[in-house]
């Protein structure tokens, strides 16, 4: 068993969205055995069941119609209708993530950058958007095993079922790096805290551009309140990505 271990989830489908967010946590054995303790003990407080599912909590949370759905929680249908229960709730559950890791990782990958690159050939094909955003993630994480000169390797756990991930795989595997694990999220409260993270992230960048956004607290404090490494590829960065690959967008566009 390694000594830290990274836990990462994505948000955004990569076609009908404007991003592709995947963002993680990395913390030692003994700070995620106190976060699991803690992120239980927030559930039993508000009388919620685990597993956290941050995008029905949300529904139940904002959408009138959820409560009517074959496939509503209970627990959040009820703890939805006390709108000041439910909100410390979900604050708290960002205070025990920030509380219990090291570092913060995350990559956002913007869909028009992406796509600006992909018109000139089937990007798509060699790099999907969340492959991407997954080996960027890597990458960082590697970055702060050698910021810290840690000995020994991180785990990686990605929530099973993202997007594309055996292009992700074969990545690395090209690359001869060490392929993660992949895990269901149910199983792991690490992953359900790094989806709430990509969760906040993204929903702060499909919102910051209205006139009446305001950054809700828990958002704030997981992207500001914890040391972390965030990247975001440019046009630049994808362009030298194609050509390391054997393709060359460049010479397409001259055509």
């Amino acid at each position: 068993m390694a000594m830290f271990t990274a836990y990462f989830a994505a948000s955004g489908d990569g076609r009908s969205q404007p991003f592709v967010v995947v963002s993680g946590f990395v913390a030692n054995l003994q700070q995620w055995q106190m976060f699991e303790r803690v992120w239980k003990e927030s559930h039993d407080e508000a009388g919620v069941d685990l597993p956290f599912h941050v995008t029905e909590f949300m529904s139940a949370c904002t959408n009138p119609k959820y409560a009517n759905q074959n496939s509503a929680r209970a627990d959040y249908v009820r703890l939805a209708n006390d709108p000041k229960a439910a909100r410390l709730f979900f604050d708290r559950l960002a205070m025990t993530a920030i509380s219990a890791v090291h570092c913060g990782i995350s990559c956002i990958v913007p869909m028009d950058i992406y796509n600006n690159v992909s018109s000139l050939l089937d990007l798509r094909e060699v790099v999907p958007p969340y492959a991407l955003a997954a080996h960027m993630c890597i990458e960082k994480l590697h970055q702060w095993e050698q910021l810290f000169a840690i000995g020994e390797s991180a785990e990686s756990i990605f929530e099973a079922g993202d997007f594309e991930q055996g292009k992700f795989t074969k990545l690395l595997v090209d690359e001869r790096q060490a392929v993660p694990s992949y895990k269901a999220k149910d199983d792991f409260a690490g992953l359900q805290a790094a989806d709430l993270y990509a969760w906040e992230q993204f929903n702060a960048l499909k919102s910051y551009d209205r006139p009446s956004f305001i950054l809700r607290d828990s958002a704030s404090w997981l992207i500001w309140g914890i040391p972390r490494l965030h990247v975001s590829p440019t046009l630049e960065t994808l362009i030298n990505l194609c050509e390391k690959k054997g393709l060359n967008p460049r010479t397409r566009a001259k055509k």
